[in-house]
């Protein structure tokens, strides 16, 4: 059996072959190809030796491919068209056909407040792509997931540092203060006495300065009251409905947890600076016509929340 090196061989020649195949002319495969025929009566020959077969020969009505030619036409033709397709497949990237998963890690504010709109959008556009969520892993190995692929993106409070991975600012987060509506707190902003002198209930924080609001009452010589720590979002006003204590939550979220757990909403007492919210993602697929599609939908899903 005659051995070919796929390292060293050149596919250009697999190219020449379907043309002769399809032509059964040097001319006329040397036209198609816009090459000149010595051109192509040299490919030939270099690949009659690579493959230690004629493959064509003369006959009357043009070149005839012998059995081992025959043999060869389905499976070049076939993998022609995959290496085609691998590299046109960007530029075809067709939402309402596609079947694919993207992976996205995020905290549950992301999921409450952004993933149902995302996955409203998607499924109306694209209804053969899952969201699928995941933990925000830790710096280093979140950096390994973005850049193998095995997250598409990271969605949360903080950016991450590495090599190729790439952080976007999508929104700046406010926060809306929560208390129980039969307090009847007819002013908008909420009382500053009220805010230190009543237990609240916060989300836990891996930041050892505290949270923002916690940093700013310090610069001002204050510190609140701490009744209990949660894990997530959700838990905070279904604390506060059966407690009493104060919560703060994103802006955007606060009139349908009011409206849920019977709680009023307030500006907070002192102007606390909005959190930025990142999104994070590997540039070695800013080439994939899918990844930057789905970037696009949720920087879409954001603005409209």
């Amino acid at each position: 059996m005659h051995k070919i090196n796929t390292a060293t061989f050149d596919l250009n020649l697999l190219t020449v072959f379907l043309v002769l195949w399809e032509t059964r002319s040097v001319t006329r495969a040397s036209d198609r190809l816009a090459v000149s025929q010595p051109a192509v009566s040299h490919a030939l020959r270099r690949l009659r030796d690579a493959m230690g077969d004629e493959l064509f020969v003369n006959a009357k009505g043009g070149l005839v491919p012998t059995p081992r030619g025959e043999a060869l036409i389905d499976p070049v033709r076939e993998a022609l068209g995959k290496i085609n397709f691998a590299l046109t497949e960007q530029d075809t990237f067709i939402p309402s056909l596609a079947q694919r998963q993207f992976n996205i890690a995020a905290g549950d504010l992301v999921e409450f407040s952004i993933l149902p709109q995302l996955v409203e959008q998607i499924g109306k556009l694209a209804p053969g792509i899952m969201i699928r969520i995941a933990p925000i892993p830790d710096g280093p190995l979140a950096n390994e997931q973005l850049e193998s692929g095995a997250l598409d993106a990271i969605i949360g409070a903080r950016s991450f540092r590495g090599t190729g991975v790439i952080n976007e600012t999508l929104a700046q987060i406010s926060v809306a203060t929560l208390i129980w509506k039969r307090e009847n707190l007819g002013k908008r902003r909420f009382p500053l006495p009220l805010y230190v002198k009543r237990p609240h209930v916060v989300i836990r924080t891996a930041d050892r300065q505290g949270t923002i609001v916690d940093q700013t009452l310090a610069e001002r010589g204050l510190q609140r009251q701490i009744g209990a720590v949660v894990q997530n979002f959700m838990t905070m006003p279904m604390v506060a409905a059966r407690t009493g204590y104060i919560c703060n939550v994103p802006s955007s979220m606060a009139e349908t947890f009011a409206d849920l757990f019977d709680l009023s909403v307030h500006e907070p007492p002192i102007a606390f600076p909005p959190t930025p919210m990142f999104i994070s993602w590997h540039k070695r697929f800013d080439g994939d016509a899918a990844h930057v599609w789905m970037l696009e939908q949720i920087r879409s899903a954001v603005a409209t929340v």
